[in-house]
């Protein structure tokens, strides 16, 4: 039972968690979760929740790129200011001085090498036109990553940079439903604010229709992992069904071929 807590915990850092909310999801009184939590983990659930979030935003500051903005929302705190405060109790010093100091991630190294948030937020999505490379690959293995070499050629040929385009995964099947290792695997690149020349062989539409968004970060080897539980939560889902089509990864900036880990990844299943 506790462990299913922690779990729960862990993958809804971006949310807020009560006692309540907790007891109702594990079927419990609150009282008694309290108690039992309490008498296990040898600190406050409070404190514990603070510990989590605290420990994912070291992960971001230390592995990602992402604005604070970003990674103070990814942990579930609405305000900069208690942001900052926390995360100095924490690892004497600010957000930004953490990120600037290998001396100090050395002192407090990291306590977590992923993120993961199940909350999975329902979105409608416009089609957008997207430039594609297609290519075939191990959804689990960094080497599927190659063809974003081809998308960097690319985007130096045409005398753009990465930042002025959104980047895309497009997913064509799920490894844990057909048991393929090697699958249909395009990387894709939306224009932000002009339109690249029209090509019917290269071009298609991403994005059309309703789906739902998880959002993760993790080394690539821990996708396989990553997936599945997204895909339990997903069909722990009694609001939502899962339908037939492409999902999609858009990734915070453009992968690098030779070292893809530690991206943030919104992933969008199709749902009815």
């Amino acid at each position: 039972m506790i462990g299913e807590v922690l779990v729960y915990i862990n993958n809804h850092l971006d949310d807020k968690i009560t006692l309540e909310q907790l007891a109702e999801v594990m079927g419990y009184s609150p009282f008694y979760l309290h108690k039992k939590l309490s008498a296990e983990l040898g600190i406050s659930l409070g404190k514990y929740i603070q510990n989590q979030r605290m420990h994912a935003a070291a992960y971001f500051l230390a592995m990602t790129a992402l604005p604070l903005n970003d990674i103070r929302c990814l942990v579930g705190f609405e305000d900069n200011s208690a942001f900052g405060r926390a995360f100095r109790k924490q690892y004497q010093a600010s957000p930004l001085q953490y990120r600037k100091s290998q001396m100090l991630q050395q002192a407090f190294p990291l306590r977590t090498s992923r993120y993961i948030s199940t909350n999975g937020s329902i979105s409608r999505e416009r089609p957008q036109t997207a430039r594609v490379f297609a290519s075939r690959g191990d959804y689990f293995s960094g080497s599927v990553y190659a063809v974003w070499r081809e998308v960097h050629t690319y985007i130096q040929s045409i005398d753009k940079t990465p930042e002025d385009f959104d980047h895309y995964a497009i997913l064509h099947e799920c490894p844990h439903v057909t048991g393929s290792r090697y699958c249909r695997y395009d990387a894709a690149i939306v224009p932000k604010g002009f339109k690249l020349p029209a090509d019917p062989y290269l071009q298609t539409e991403i994005l059309n229709g309703t789906y739902i968004q998880f959002n993760f970060c993790s080394n690539v080897q821990d996708y396989a992992a990553v997936s599945a539980e997204v895909n339990t939560a997903l069909a722990g889902r009694t609001d939502v069904r899962h339908r037939h089509g492409v999902s999609y990864f858009k990734f915070n900036a453009m992968p690098d071929a030779d070292n893809p880990d530690h991206l943030l990844i919104h992933w969008y299943l199709p749902i009815a």
